[in-house]
């Protein structure tokens, strides 16, 4: 469309993990409870003071529901997408395979346009806040010669936040599809290939959470620095 071409699997993944997201929130936080809560609202009570304290470490403040709101989205939405492969995967058998199922972080396009989004937020919060003529002599101090720096400086950022959230991922599933193709080489094979299928799975499922906290964190060190 366009001259433009659209990956499937990755716009079918991307949904359902969004209203993963937009589901738990709805479900865990239907008809609260003031005293003490219910077991769901409980966990999202939690996840919501767990971001709070991502925000006390990195901005020395946690009241700004948007800023707020944005790290639990981002928390939920990552949590989910970076395992939406661990359990399974969707290949077609064609001439040229298709993954119809993964981890939608498992592909640059989506965590490149994460951080993209990301860094244009932060730029967003700085001009508003202190007014276009602030953001853009930002980029000349300490001193104007260090404006290249300081404009690659920005592109690096954009790139190390999205392409380490895609390689940690990525590597991930490759080895998980690499052990998952013993199950053509015979019944013994596969009960071999069984136990380091499940550490494997048990490996990824922490990297996957680990990864959704260090993006979230590092957001917010990016918007303190705007913030400030």
């Amino acid at each position: 469309m366009f001259h433009l071409t659209f990956d499937l699997s990755i716009i079918l993944t991307t949904t359902i993990a969004a209203i993963f997201v937009f589901l738990i929130a709805y479900l865990f936080t239907r008809n609260p409870t003031i005293g003490v809560p219910r077991r769901w609202q409980n966990m999202m009570e939690w996840i919501l003071e767990f971001v709070k304290n991502i925000m006390n470490s990195s901005m020395v403040a946690s009241n700004n529901l948007f800023i707020l709101s944005t790290g639990v989205a981002l928390l939920m939405y990552l949590f989910i997408a970076n395992l939406m492969g661990v359990p399974f995967s969707i290949i077609t058998v064609e001439e040229h395979p298709v993954a119809w199922w993964k981890s939608p972080t498992a592909d640059a396009h989506v965590t490149m346009t994460l951080a993209i989004m990301i860094i244009a937020y932060t730029h967003f919060i700085d001009i508003r806040l202190h007014g276009f003529k602030h953001f853009f002599v930002s980029f000349f101090k300490p001193f104007k010669v260090l404006f290249p720096i300081n404009a690659i400086e920005q592109l690096a950022t954009t790139l190390t936040l999205g392409l380490r959230l895609f390689g940690n991922i990525y590597a991930g599933e490759v080895m998980l599809a690499l052990i998952a193709n013993t199950v053509t080489h015979g019944f013994f094979i596969i009960l071999l290939a069984s136990v380091p299928m499940l550490i494997w799975q048990a490996f990824c499922i922490f990297i996957g959470t680990i990864q959704a906290y260090i993006f979230v964190t590092l957001t917010m060190v990016y918007i303190a620095h705007r913030l400030t």
